[in-house]
Parts: structure tokens; C-alpha cells; sequence
């Protein structure tokens, strides 16, 4: 098994290999909602489905297109294509609406990720 993956690595320029369960998971990048930490471990949520992964938040975070994703929260990674809405709260928190009715928040040590993210995509 591990020829037959290592064989496919090139060529997954627009999929992310996931080996989850003793089964390899192809998923397209832009199908993703968002990606939440538990402990050693990261939960992709992708539509109805959920594929936990033995990994950590920083180095999941140093492999995702910074164009696409972005940290939100300690233990959050959103698809930003995947927001419809953000909605103050707080103390400079902000609530995050996905697209699928799923509700994230967004920490204000997070913000100024996200403020760059959307101003380069606006410019």
C-alpha cells in the first residue's frame, strides 16, 4: 500500500491525500468546510462527512493553500470560500457562518488573518 501512495503523491497537485481509518481518502481542497483539532488529531469536515486524521493543527496548517484556508481559532481551520457571513461578538470575537448553516467563531487573536486574507481577495 505504501508504493501505491507514494506512487500518487505527484500527481495530486488539487486533492489532498488523507489516510484515515486504514483506508487512503482523496479530497479536492475546495470541498472542505472546515478543519477542526482534537488533541493529536484533525477533523476535515467536507459536506455530510467527517474524516479524523492523526495530525497536528501546525503542521496541517503549513501544508493548506494560505489562498484558500485560514486559521480562525486555536482549533480551527476554515475554507474561507465556504463562509457566508461574519457577525461581531464580544470582545472582538466574531461569529462565522458557513455556507452549510455550520457556526465557527472567530477569535480576535485570529482577526488580522482574516482581515488580510479577504482585503487581498477584494483588491
Amino acid at each position: 500500500m505504501q508504493s501505491l501512495v507514494s506512487g500518487l503523491l505527484p500527481y495530486m497537485k488539487n486533492r489532498i491525500l488523507l489516510r484515515s481509518g486504514g483506508r487512503v481518502i482523496f479530497i479536492e481542497p475546495h470541498t472542505i468546510d472546515w478543519i477542526e483539532a482534537s488533541d493529536n488529531y484533525v477533523v476535515f469536515h467536507a459536506g455530510t462527512e467527517s474524516h479524523v486524521v492523526r495530525m497536528t493543527m501546525k503542521n496541517l496548517e503549513t501544508t493548506l493553500n494560505p489562498e484558500l484556508f485560514v486559521r480562525i481559532h486555536r482549533s480551527l481551520i476554515v475554507n474561507i470560500e465556504r463562509v457566508r457571513e461574519l457577525r461581531p461578538l464580544p470582545h472582538g470575537d466574531y461569529s462565522v457562518l458557513l455556507q452549510n448553516g455550520a457556526q465557527l467563531t472567530l477569535t480576535r487573536s485570529y482577526r488580522d488573518r482574516v482581515q488580510k486574507l479577504l482585503h487581498a481577495q477584494l483588491s
